[in-house]
């Protein structure tokens, strides 16, 4: 039997995912006379479906033009899950913005920077920026980093117990400890917000395996960030005085304080 013009919507709706192309549309339910440019009843069936949310589109693919059923096809949630899953798979290798664009296929490419914006806004992901680049961690592994995993170059205890494995005492170091310190150098040094964590570390007199714990439970707060080296250059006494992370090669070496006139 034929398929007619009440068959459209099931067609497409049967389509699921992948969704139905116009020109298969137009093979399906066209005449064979106009089946290059369809029907004129056939254009207004599908205008008609449009209008009313029971189906959308198009969505150019290639050459092709695909249409959804309601509730069906990529989407900014569709992209954003495909975004997280291809950084989860990476375990803790960073993944820069262009790779990560190159993972994400097919229709979801479409709405590739809506799906970035919303796997960032939910959590999912951790954005984690060098000078202009920008790099993409899951947020289980970024927690595992920020949260665990640090280490100092001198392998010094965990700080939150002393060195014979009692419990640490004494007031705990905060960022507000550490501000007239940052302040003084920022401004020493024309007003450049990213201060080295040597010069952070001397300023304020606090210990190194200390300033390190603050540092990482701040990042990843969100009110401070922590820069690699961008040079080989330095001293020995900055680069032993950075933050050596699992995974990352080169120790963060320079702090900055967000939200700092």
């Amino acid at each position: 039997m034929a398929a007619t013009l009440d068959d459209l919507l099931p067609a497409i709706t049967k389509a699921g995912d992948q969704g139905l192309s116009l020109a298969k549309i137009k093979a399906a339910f066209g005449s064979k006379a106009a089946a290059k440019k369809g029907s004129p009843e056939l254009r207004d069936k599908l205008a008609t479906l449009v209008r009313s949310g029971d189906v959308w589109g198009p969505l150019k693919q290639g050459v092709a033009q695909l249409y959804f059923a309601r509730g069906r096809g990529p989407s900014i949630e569709t992209a954003s899950h495909a975004i997280v899953t291809a950084i989860g798979s990476s375990g803790v290798k960073l993944i820069s913005k262009p790779g990560l664009e190159k993972k994400i296929t097919g229709t979801n490419k479409k709405f590739f920077p809506d799906g970035l914006k919303h796997a960032i806004a939910s959590q999912a992901i951790v954005e984690l920026t060098c000078g202009s680049s920008k790099y993409y961690l899951h947020r289980n592994v970024a927690a595992d980093y920020f949260g665990f995993e640090a280490t100092t170059s001198d392998q010094a205890p965990t700080p939150s117990r002393a060195r014979d494995g009692a419990p640490a005492s004494g007031p705990t170091l905060t960022l507000e400890d550490l501000l007239p310190a940052y302040r003084h150098l920022k401004a020493e040094q024309g007003g450049f917000s990213a201060v080295k964590i040597f010069d952070l570390m001397k300023a304020s007199g606090e210990a190194k395996e200390d300033l390190h714990r603050l540092l990482i439970e701040e990042t990843r707060a969100g009110r401070v960030t922590i820069h690699p080296t961008t040079t080989v250059d330095l001293p020995r006494e900055e680069m032993d005085a950075g933050i050596r992370l699992a995974g990352f090669p080169e120790p963060f070496v320079t702090v900055v304080v967000k939200n700092e006139p």
